[in-house]
């Protein structure tokens, strides 16, 4: 009997992990600004070696030539060079100054792109992929302005799709987990920059949203153990180390790294789940009231503080994969 208890069991742990697949994943970050960018990027690289995620693209929603070639160069470092990089071909201004604290210095690393003149239009990019991908399959995470996936939404019919942006996403896309608005209330620097494009997403997008908000990152310092444990010439490191707005120990607030891992592995033990709707007012402040029922969620922190610290960290401090560099 307890030799059939066992094959049973070991049958049902071999049919739950046929059964689970990787996490479909379009990350849009605003490399450069913020070093949390590089080290979202530099987990959602780790969880994709673990089976845990599949890195569609990466999309970049700013005026600056030098972030996809930033983003490249991390996607190269950490061995997956092909995964394409869009960029911003709009003139949208900012109400905010998105400064390149790390960018131009990641793209003198082995990169493809060089330039964002040499990637592709974003929206263009995100059309080609949601349609090549099984319906309701996909989840686009933003940890930076929402300006590409609003544009998204009004997005034409081309050669990638006979669908327009908002048939598109509600075909192709599962959820949308963006790191911005703060719970209750609260001026958020993504939603704050761009909050025409954050009010269309709020309204608009035909799927579900979870908001990471600015409280869930804030609570959680991280990167320390990039200068540690890291070579010098890991880009997340470099990312870290040039950002004046990291402590002196060389940590900063988790914004980007909890949104990833929420996008990737979902609630876990990490998070509970709140619903309700954010109201984005044309300054970017916003205030959520609560409801039982509803497709805009916002996360609640659950595990303690420095058991988060290390989850994140020993992602981000992890080398690539079958590299034998040494700090």
């Amino acid at each position: 009997m307890r030799l059939l208890f066992i094959l049973l069991f070991s049958i049902s742990l071999a049919t739950h992990a046929q059964k689970t697949k990787p996490v479909k994943i379009i990350l849009d970050t605003d490399f450069g600004n913020d070093c949390d960018d590089a080290g979202a990027l530099a987990m959602l690289h780790q969880m994709a070696y673990n089976g845990e995620a599949e890195i569609l693209a990466t999309v970049y929603p700013m005026n600056d030539d030098m972030g996809a070639a930033a983003i490249d160069a991390v996607n190269t470092y950490y061995g997956k060079p092909n995964i394409p990089v869009g960029t911003y071909k709009g003139d949208y201004v900012y109400k905010g100054k998105h400064n390149d604290f790390y960018n131009s210095r990641l793209a003198a690393l082995p990169n493809d792109v060089k330039s964002g003149k040499n990637a592709p239009d974003a929206v263009a990019l995100y059309r080609q992929i949601l349609a090549a991908q099984p319906n309701h399959s996909v989840t686009i995470v933003v940890v930076g302005p929402q300006r590409l996936v609003a544009d998204l939404l009004q997005s034409k019919p081309d050669a990638s799709s006979k669908l327009d942006g908002m048939a598109l996403v509600k075909k192709k896309v599962k959820q949308l987990v963006s790191m911005g608005t703060e719970y209750l209330k609260g001026n958020e620097w993504n939603i704050r920059i761009c909050p025409d494009a954050a009010q269309r997403v709020e309204k608009e997008w035909p799927t579900p949203i979870v908001y990471s908000g600015f409280e869930i990152g804030k609570a959680i310092m991280t990167g320390e153990r990039l200068i540690t444990e890291t070579p010098e010439d890991n880009p997340v490191r470099i990312a870290f180390e040039t950002n004046p707005m990291v402590t002196p120990e060389k940590n900063r607030q988790s914004w980007d790294e909890t949104a990833v891992l929420f996008a990737v592995r979902g609630l876990r033990d990490y998070w509970t789940l709140g619903t309700g709707l954010p109201h984005i007012a044309d300054d970017g402040k916003n205030e959520w009231t609560t409801s039982t029922t509803g497709t805009r969620h916002y996360l609640i922190a659950k595990k303690p503080t420095g058991d988060m610290k290390k989850v994140l960290e020993d992602m981000m401090v992890a080398p690539p994969k079958n590299s034998t560099a040494k700090p």
